[in-house]
């Protein structure tokens, strides 16, 4: 088994490139949703690159609510907007990117572990799984390069904390992590993690202290994004002007977290909410942000039970192969710690990443369909190729002394 997989070159991430692309198709072709969906948030985000390319700013003309979200995931539509007019190229370069991502997982995952077996697992766990595929390339939505998004940040992360000179990857992974606000806010919590480790790498003398001005970074690119917003639409809002409005559905004390899902707006909101109904959509925001932050400090007990009520909730399988991911995952997680020794600061910085987006997903939203996992997926996912691989190597290194 050893000799098999212990020269995987480019041709065998190009035959798993096909692989991943070859079940995603069938997949598409299987199943009961249209090879390409433009769902209302996607039809936001074109509206968005179409009236930038037509010289109007990113301005939305097609939602009543005067809304702003992060400009990235519309800038990058506009170049497709403006060649082709046409949201199709854009979901077949999706189609691509889902297998991209699938191959730099699986090259990740070889980097990490130093195993090419489970560099090969775990890209076919990705091709297969079914989270992955249900909120797979073939919407126009965030997810597919929000992965792209999340691996690059895993990836410098590992060069960051395993490097001698750490401060060329601290000022990249900041870059990134900045740039990721501004496609989703999803990755806030990464920056007191950052800031964590930075400092104890500078206890440790492993890094300078003046690399704690790569901060300046998140700071000026955000600043710089709130001018935009305050010259475009008289606002100055760094990033959005709706998250208000999540954190009181997902902290209301009335919601029913029986289940993670918010497609029912009436189980989870109070008077308040539709008393608002006729505010405009940031004063509404910021209304409801209150409400919410009040309910959690005056309750921190019983928050704390929502939360990880929710927090289990997400990672919630919800098929078979789902569960048993899950289940593998988080024991390969365990014995990479009791094996890699050698490694477990990067290993402690992976499971915050996983931990602490689970987090804030819990605390900040309600969802359905476990959409909101689906990023973090391919993240955990090289673990149980991980435990796989390991398990292989023992029965037929067995095999062989026999």
């Amino acid at each position: 088994m050893k000799r098999i997989f212990e020269k995987i070159g480019p041709i065998h991430y190009l035959l798993l490139f096909l692989f991943i692309e070859a079940c995603l198709l069938l997949y598409i072709k299987a199943g009961p949703q249209p090879p390409m969906v433009i769902t209302p948030d996607g039809k936001l985000y074109y509206n968005l690159a179409e009236n930038l390319v037509n010289g109007k700013g990113l301005i939305n003309t097609v939602r009543e609510e005067d809304i702003i979200v992060p400009p990235l995931f519309a800038l990058i539509l506009a170049p497709f907007v403006l060649f082709f007019d046409s949201g199709t190229p854009f979901i077949v370069f999706q189609y691509i990117l889902f297998a991209v991502n699938g191959v730099y997982i699986s090259f990740l995952a070889g980097k990490l572990f130093r195993s090419q077996l489970a560099a090969i697992l775990t890209g076919v766990m990705y091709a297969i799984h079914p989270v992955i595929l249900l909120n797979g390339p073939q919407y126009l939505l965030t997810e597919t390069i929000f992965i792209s998004f999340l691996l690059v940040v895993l990836h410098l992360g590992i060069n960051w904390i395993t490097a001698e000179n750490k401060l060329k990857p601290f000022f990249l992974l900041l870059f990134v992590l900045t740039l990721s606000l501004l496609f989703r806010p999803h990755l806030l919590f990464m920056f007191p993690i950052v800031l964590l480790f930075a400092l104890f790498f500078i206890v440790k003398r492993k890094q300078k202290l003046i690399s704690l001005s790569a901060f300046l970074i998140p700071v000026v690119l955000l600043l710089l994004n709130g001018w935009h917003n305050q010259q475009l639409h008289g606002e100055f809002v760094t990033l959005e002007n709706y998250s208000g409005m999540n954190l009181y559905i997902a902290n209301n004390p009335e919601s029913d977290i029986g289940f993670y899902n918010s497609s029912m707006l009436p189980d989870y909101v109070g008077p308040i909410f539709h008393e608002l109904k006729d505010v405009p959509l940031s004063e509404k925001s910021a209304i409801l942000k209150e409400v919410a932050f009040d309910y959690i400090f005056s309750h921190p007990v019983e928050t704390a039970k929502r939360v990880i009520t929710k927090f289990f909730l997400f990672f919630k399988g919800i098929f078979l192969i789902d569960w048993v991911t899950i289940i593998l995952s988080i024991a390969g997680l365990l014995l990479a710690f009791l094996k890699m020794k050698e490694n477990r600061i990067l290993l402690f910085f992976i499971l915050l990443y996983i931990l602490g987006f689970a987090a804030l997903t819990s605390a900040g939203l309600l969802v359905g369909g476990q959409r909101y996992r689906t990023p973090i997926i391919p993240v955990y996912l090289p673990f149980a190729a991980f435990i796989i691989s390991h398990l292989a190597g023992r029965i037929f290194s067995g095999r062989n002394n026999l």
